[in-house]
């Protein structure tokens, strides 16, 4: 057997070893597969031009084993990142500081559903960028392109329907739609509501009657989303009110 049919088996094999990592960790972890795959390849790059390749499917699991470690909110600000820091600037710099400020109001809550609100903070407003964006509806067309890469249906639900989307959606004869995402009620949602509507669009911090003011006078009357103050002005104004009892109640 030549040198280079030699080779050529010991990469299939390692090729082979691969794929089945990627599938066993596919299976057992609640991460997007584009994301997995990609995370897979990057390590393996790392490795690339490697003498010994034997070791190569062991090295790769260690390493994409390692970024899972890093956990979900990393992910979710990495892919918020790459998705509005260039393209939409003073988006991203409103999508930090919002998930910030959830960041604070998570160490109040149950590690799962602390994470569950930092992650979809992160990711609340990436339907503005033109990779994600479809109908012109943010909320939606977030929720859709995240569960279309396989997140977790509760964080996409909290996408669709943050900051009385449902209102819109009707302006915008797409409540249908929307329909496809339930809107949970209860203290994470309300925290999320909370965090972008008392969230400038340069990341500060500011009540909701400056936000509210301050998004009627960018958007102008005519747009939907100022229209839809009108319908859904109480919801929000109570969503923020919940949160900031509860975040008295635990001396904030």
């Amino acid at each position: 057997m030549g040198s280079s049919t030699a080779e050529q088996l010991r990469e299939s094999f390692v090729d082979e070893q691969i794929a089945r990592l990627e599938e066993r960790l596919r299976r057992e972890q609640d991460v997007p597969p584009q994301l997995l795959h990609g995370w897979v390849e990057d390590a393996r790059g790392r490795f690339a031009g490697a003498s010994v390749t034997s070791f190569l499917p062991i090295l790769v699991e260690r390493l994409v084993r390692a970024r899972l470690k890093a956990g979900a909110v990393a992910d979710a600000a990495a892919w918020a990142k790459r998705l509005l820091e260039n393209e939409l600037p003073r988006r991203w710099q409103h999508s930090q500081g919002v998930a910030g400020r959830a960041a604070e109001i998570a160490r109040l809550l149950p590690r799962d559903e602390g994470q569950v609100l930092v992650v979809s903070a992160w990711l609340h407003d990436i339907g503005y960028a033109a990779e994600v964006a479809d109908t012109g509806f943010h909320q939606l067309d977030g929720a859709r392109y995240l569960a279309r890469h396989g997140v977790p249906r509760r964080v996409c639900a909290l996408v669709a329907h943050h900051a009385g989307a449902a209102a819109v959606a009707e302006l915008n004869g797409l409540s249908g739609e929307l329909a496809e995402f339930e809107d949970e009620r209860g203290v994470v949602r309300d925290a999320l509501w909370y965090c972008d509507m008392t969230t400038s669009p340069d990341g500060a911090h500011m009540s909701f009657d400056e936000r509210m003011a301050e998004l009627r006078a960018r958007r102008g009357p005519d747009d939907p989303v100022v229209r839809a103050l009108d319908r859904n002005g109480d919801e929000r104004a109570a969503a923020v009110r919940r949160t900031e009892e509860f975040l008295r109640r635990h001396g904030r």
